[in-house]
């Protein structure tokens, strides 16, 4: 008996057959799926972002997809995490008869990772918070010094007005630093919305640039203008860029270097941030394992680019590495424009 639910679906994605691992998985008879629409399996948030088409026009132009992390919905409104594998099938005279959909529940997996994603965030969230600390001091001091001399002056007519705006300006600083942070430690459930990727990068860098500085490394931005929305979950794109920005910054803590954050829209309807440093780059041998998790040679926990490319994963786009061992890292992130877009 199959732990794995399998399924053939017709070329209108209407489902033709299934197996017992299918009723197991979903909780529906054979009789009851059969001539149901493939979409049945689909909770109402992935049907929101298009999913179908996606991966209808994805099967169709690669003939495949494979190991697709997403989620779906059993007969009782219960959603689980599934990976999936889905197979365009032609005759022999090349003629599309369907396609098969093989299914695995890994819920429990996704769970640790849940699991270990909280805890990354929150050490994320510790290392960030020493920078906003001392970015904070900044602005509390130009309060405290306006607030003394407009109680010294009693907020004459003629002495009041700029030392009210400073407090206003720098008050505001504060909260916008204070929000970001905890919207970087909040708990790290998925909320995808639309989102401009330009938006995501300038919060994240805002975040971790007083701590560049203080390490000499310069932060060049080069955003493109017009970029299509993605669906996202911005604050979990900002652990994302972050945990490069952190990579880098401990890469290049004993030199100084350059921090170069690129964005650009693809030819095939994707959206790409890059994310290059001019630090020792990164071994031949150790380029194939960096993603894989607790693997380190940094002394940290060796979580941060693995949940980063599960984070990534689930907003249906792709991370990849190059470097040249002496010539710095580039790390590239590729994610799907919205279907709306």
């Amino acid at each position: 008996m199959a732990a794995d639910a399998i399924l053939c679906v017709a070329p209108d994605d209407h489902i033709l057959s299934v197996n017992r691992g299918a009723q197991q998985m979903f909780g529906w008879t054979a009789a009851e799926l059969v001539g149901q629409p493939f979409s049945v399996l689909l909770p109402e948030e992935e049907l929101a972002r298009g999913e179908m088409d996606w991966m209808r026009r994805t099967t169709l132009a690669q003939g495949s997809i494979r190991d697709y992390e997403t989620r779906r919905k059993t007969k009782s409104g219960r959603i689980i995490d599934v990976s999936l594998t889905r197979t365009a099938v032609y005759d022999d005279t090349g003629n599309l008869i369907g396609y098969s959909a093989i299914l695995r529940d890994i819920s429990e997996r996704k769970r640790i990772e849940r699991q270990l994603l909280a805890a990354e965030r929150l050490a994320t969230a510790g290392q960030v918070a020493a920078g906003v600390a001392h970015e904070i001091g900044a602005p509390l001091t130009a309060i405290a010094v306006s607030v003394d001399h407009m109680l010294q002056s009693r907020c004459a007519i003629c002495g009041g007005g700029e030392e009210m705006q400073v407090l206003l300006s720098q008050t505001d600083r504060i909260a916008k630093l204070a929000r970001r942070l905890v919207n970087l430690a909040k708990p790290a459930g998925l909320v995808f919305n639309p989102t401009l990727v330009n938006d995501v990068v300038e919060q994240a860098t805002s975040l971790v640039q007083p701590q560049l500085g203080r390490h000499r490394i310069r932060l060049e931005l080069e955003l493109a203008d017009g970029l299509p929305t993605i669906d996202a979950d911005d604050a979990q794109l900002q652990q994302v860029l972050i945990n490069l920005f952190l990579n880098a910054q401990r890469a290049m803590a004993e030199t100084g270097g350059k921090l170069r954050v690129v964005t650009r829209p693809t030819a095939d309807d994707q959206v790409e941030i890059v994310v290059s440093d001019t630090g020792p780059g990164i071994a031949e041998s150790d380029l194939p394992h960096i993603f894989t998790p607790f693997f380190s040679r940094s002394g940290g926990t060796g979580l941060g680019l693995a949940l980063a490319a599960q984070i990534v994963k689930s907003h249906r786009g792709a991370i990849d590495a190059l470097s040249e061992p002496g010539r710095g890292a580039t790390f590239t992130i590729h994610l799907p424009a919205s279907v709306n877009s």
